[in-house]
C-alpha cells in the first residue's frame, strides 16, 4: 500500500495586495502558525515519511519546510517539483505515478484547485475544496505509485487548521 498525505499550502499574503509575482508571495503570520499546527498534528498520527514533494512557490515551500520539521529523528527530503506550481489534474497525477517506488509515504504540498482535484479524483468524489493548510491522507491500495489512479483510494484521515482542537 502506498499512503498520499496531500497538503494544500498555508494562509499566504494576499494576491491582489502584493506588489510580489505570484511565485513569491509568503506566508502570513496565521499561515506560519497554522503551518506549525497542523505539521504538529500529522507528526502524531503518522510517525514518518518518504519524502516531501511539493511546488516551488515561495509559500508551498515554507510550508513543506514546517511541515519536515517535525520529524525531528529523521526528516524526510524535501524535493521541488516545477510541474507542481499551477498544474492540470494530469500533469500532478503524473507526477505522483513517476515518485520513487521505493517511498510509501510522501508528502505532496501544493495549490488550489489541482491538490483538491487530486484528492476527489484519487477517491472518485466531488469535495469541497481544501482549505489553506488542511491535509488529507490518502491511503491507495497499489504497491507501485504508477498505478495511482487506477484503484480508488481511502481517506485515513484529514484535518484543517480551523477545526483543530
Amino acid at each position: 500500500m502506498k499512503q498520499l498525505i496531500l497538503i494544500r499550502h498555508a494562509k499566504a499574503e494576499d494576491a491582489q495586495r502584493s506588489r510580489k509575482p505570484d511565485r513569491e508571495r509568503a506566508l502570513t503570520e496565521r499561515g506560519s502558525s497554522d503551518a506549525l499546527r497542523m505539521a504538529l498534528w500529522l507528526a502524531e498520527h503518522i510517525p514518518h515519511v518518504d519524502a516531501i514533494v511539493t511546488s516551488p512557490a515561495r509559500r508551498t515551500l515554507e510550508t513543506a519546510h514546517v511541515v519536515a520539521s517535525v520529524w525531528h529523528s529523521v526528516p524526510p527530503p524535501i524535493i521541488e517539483e516545477p510541474t507542481l506550481y499551477m498544474p492540470s489534474l494530469e500533469e500532478i497525477l503524473t507526477v505522483v505515478q513517476t515518485l520513487d517506488s521505493q517511498w510509501n509515504r510522501v508528502v505532496l504540498v501544493g495549490h488550489n484547485p489541482s491538490i483538491s482535484e487530486l484528492r476527489d479524483a484519487l477517491l472518485g468524489l466531488t469535495g469541497e475544496p481544501l482549505p489553506t493548510c488542511a491535509v488529507a491522507v490518502l491511503d491507495l491500495p497499489c504497491s507501485e505509485w504508477r498505478d495511482t489512479g487506477r484503484v480508488r483510494g481511502i481517506l485515513s484521515l484529514s484535518q484543517n487548521p480551523k477545526t483543530l482542537p
